[in-house]
């Protein structure tokens, strides 16, 4: 008689029930996906608390999504702090097949479980450096527009106030200094007349 074995989400059963329950919980896990909101990090929690207590996951397959989620929540800055049971084997684990087809799953799956964990991680450490860099360049900016605004104030305070005619008190300097001259003129002229009058120049 052939000796049974199934694939289930990569991992390989030897025992038939053990498959059937496998396959139960993947239905199972793409229904989860399809309703759980993975950027609202609470209701990861609560989802993956409700599972634990429930005891919903019995095979290699759901402790791997269970431990998926686990992965998630430990690294999230928002549950920084935020204590997460333990999963715990069920004990169906303890058999000599489970034994066998959960060492086998983690020989399999152990690198892509890291190599997860590390791309989590350095997408965290990518998402702190964008935001850090565009809350300096946002400093910088607001610091270089300040210190253009004090300058453009500091100019139109000595245009205002200097002596010197420039582009902005030029026409008013002019017409003071047209002012000046023209009084000037009229003065001499009537010192003039007078000088005239006094020699009999003019009557």
């Amino acid at each position: 008689m052939d000796e049974f074995g199934m694939i289930v989400e990569g991992v390989l059963f030897t025992d038939k029930n053990m498959a059937q329950k496998a396959c139960h919980e993947a239905e199972n896990i793409q229904y989860v996906r399809s309703k759980l909101d993975m950027q609202n990090p609470r209701m990861v929690l609560e989802m993956y608390r409700r599972l634990l207590s429930e005891h919903v996951f019995e095979t290699v397959v759901g402790l791997m999504y269970l431990k998926e989620l686990q992965n998630y929540l430990l690294t999230s800055p928002e549950l920084v702090g935020e204590e997460l049971e333990a999963i715990q084997l069920p004990l169906s684990f303890t058999g000599k097949a489970m034994q066998e087809e959960t060492i086998e799953w983690y020989a399999q799956n152990l690198e892509e479980i890291k190599q997860r964990e590390r791309t989590a991680s350095y997408m965290k450490r990518r998402a702190e450096e964008k935001t850090e860099q565009s809350q300096k360049r946002l400093r910088f900016s607001l610091m270089f527009c300040l210190f253009l605004a004090l300058v453009a104030v500091g100019i139109g305070v000595i245009a205002m106030t200097g002596s010197q005619p420039n582009i902005i008190n030029y026409e008013n300097k002019i017409i003071d200094k047209y002012e000046t001259w023209e009084m000037d003129l009229e003065k001499r002229e009537e010192e003039l007349k007078k000088q005239q009058k006094e020699m009999g120049i003019i009557p």
